[in-house]
């Protein structure tokens, strides 16, 4: 459901309404140290929303140890952004929310990056009907500088499909639930089987999937069916129609918002994706997301690329 701005920048207009908030979520009535646990806390001077603990004498707030750690941004403007990225269904590039708040491209940017680890889930394991299926993420096909006489289909590098170069992405979808995605480098049986048991209740579970070999006798761990795509897309219930809608969202997404992404940050957006699919019903998905980022550690302290080198654009199809 749709962050109404409105309301937003209406009910946390302020710093002081926005820090109140946050505490709420994180402490509830009672302050504690998130150095050493200790509730025996004090209001430190000269710095608002600034406590002193008396037991191990070091200083916090409600930032530390969250998304919003050291942060020079006004909670306000974090709120908005907060709201126009929660209504970006499908997603929002650093300009737009650099248009929209006024702020530098850098900082919007990394404003951004950091509420894409807010978003980041708890473990939790799917159930039920489920389907499964890869996608591949990379530059569509391009026609390389060799002679005339050398035919086309030579001349065409990064083919779509398996067997391409491209980044390959494996997601699990419970029908009429949420969804998990990992990036897996090699689609091997093993590596499948082993995201299978971290994300899915195996008991009364039913996996459906298309015929790629890897997901050949998967019904020794888990009730099986497979659905062959060279003679049908669906027999009854057993279809892989709903990942492969999950797919078309993500890459529609990327392609029209996004244009080009780096091979070593499509974990980040994936994240984004996955979480915008998981709360398209959530009524408060607001407060939702406050309440999981305030209890986000700090997963994006090396998220910079060392060089540019490291950061290979590659446009998704």
């Amino acid at each position: 459901m749709a962050t109404n701005l409105i309301e937003i920048s209406k009910n946390y207009n302020t710093q002081l309404k926005c820090l109140k908030l946050l505490e709420n979520i994180r402490w509830g009535k009672v302050v504690k140290c998130p150095n050493c646990g200790s509730n025996e806390t004090r209001n430190a001077k000269g710095e608002m929303g600034r406590h002193a603990c008396r037991k191990c004498l070091k200083t916090f707030s409600v930032f530390s140890d969250t998304i919003f750690e050291d942060t020079r941004l006004s909670l306000p403007k974090w709120f908005m952004a907060i709201a126009i990225f929660l209504n970006g269904k499908g997603g929002v590039s650093a300009k737009e929310l650099q248009r929209s708040l006024g702020t530098t491209y850098k900082t919007s940017y990394y404003l951004l990056m950091r509420l894409r680890v807010g978003m980041l889930l708890p473990e939790t394991k799917l159930h039920g009907i489920l389907e499964m299926d890869e996608s591949y993420f990379g530059g569509k096909p391009r026609k390389r500088n060799l002679p005339d006489n050398v035919p086309i289909l030579a001349r065409v590098d990064n083919k779509r499909g398996r067997g391409t170069k491209k980044i390959s992405v494996a997601g699990i979808v419970e029908r009429k639930g949420s969804v998990k995605v990992k990036v897996i480098e090699k689609l091997s049986k093993r590596n499948l089987l082993n995201m299978i048991k971290n994300a899915v209740i195996e008991d009364d579970s039913v996996l459906i999937t298309d015929e790629f070999k890897s997901y050949k006798n998967l019904s020794e761990y888990i009730e099986h069916l497979q659905v062959n795509h060279s003679k049908a897309y669906s027999k009854g219930l057993t279809h892989t129609n709903t990942i492969e809608g999950f797919w078309s969202y993500v890459k529609n997404g990327i392609k029209g918002s996004y244009k080009a992404i780096s091979r070593k940050y499509l974990p980040f957006y994936l994240i984004e994706y996955e979480w915008h699919y998981n709360h398209r019903n959530d009524n408060s998905q607001f407060m939702s997301f406050l309440k999981n980022a305030m209890f986000q550690e700090k997963e994006l302290l090396y998220w910079k690329a060392e060089s540019k080198e490291q950061v290979t654009k590659v446009a998704y199809d």
